[in-house]
């Protein structure tokens, strides 16, 4: 079922350019696939910061029972997103500033490290936990601090492929935290939190830290 999904989402990129490349290499490079099991398979599902909607729309070809928001801050990459699916819906925004929709889950995937400080995603997640229902998920997926070859070539990734092609600039500066920081911050905000390992068979090292708004 996974694969027939994937493949699905996939093909809904043919026709996007370049993003019709990249659309196969997200779902090599990034843990697409074994995420969307953390996630409820009905619900009002959010995903702050969705890109090109790869992982919205492949969530919502995976579970019919899913509303899948995708909001970002870039206008092109919300025209790719909005593929015309039934249960998805695409908004322009910047997520530090809009009103987040109330949600049975909350996504943040690879996009706490990009914000512009370590305070501006504590904000970020204390707005998450006041638009999150009784019981709701905030599921954030961040490269796993361990040293190691993956690790280096997720940082390597961050700080001069993804500037060059998604923010036309040759260097970014990216705020990770180790898992013991996510979860920290994630209980001193009021979470209960546990940790997934997504690493293995992944180029890049990362983590899901999960936080259940009781």
């Amino acid at each position: 079922m996974a694969n027939k999904a994937k493949e699905e989402t996939i093909s809904l990129y043919i026709k996007s350019g370049w993003k019709s490349i990249f659309s196969h290499i997200r779902f090599w490079d990034a843990p697409l696939v074994e995420v969307e099991k953390l996630i409820p398979k009905k619900g009002i599902i959010t995903e702050l910061g969705c890109g090109d909607g790869i992982f919205s729309n492949y969530l919502a070809v995976s579970a019919p029972g899913r509303q899948v928001l995708g909001i970002d801050i870039d206008k092109n990459r919300i025209t790719v997103a909005d593929k015309g699916l039934k249960n998805t819906k695409y908004v322009f925004g910047d997520i530090r500033k809009i009103t987040i929709p109330l949600s049975d889950t909350l996504i943040l995937f690879h996009v706490l490290h990009h914000l512009g400080s370590h305070k501006e995603q504590e904000g970020l997640i204390r707005a998450c936990k006041r638009k999150l229902k009784k019981n709701g998920v905030l599921l954030i997926v961040e490269i796993h601090m361990i040293p190691s070859f993956k690790y280096a070539l997720g940082w390597f990734f961050d700080h001069f492929l993804v500037p060059v092609f998604f923010e036309k600039r040759l260097y970014s500066k990216i705020y990770y935290r180790t898992e013991k920081g996510w979860q920290k911050l994630l209980k001193d905000i009021g979470f209960s939190t546990h940790v997934v390992n997504l690493t293995s068979g992944k180029p890049i090292s990362n983590i899901a830290i999960i936080g259940k708004n009781e």
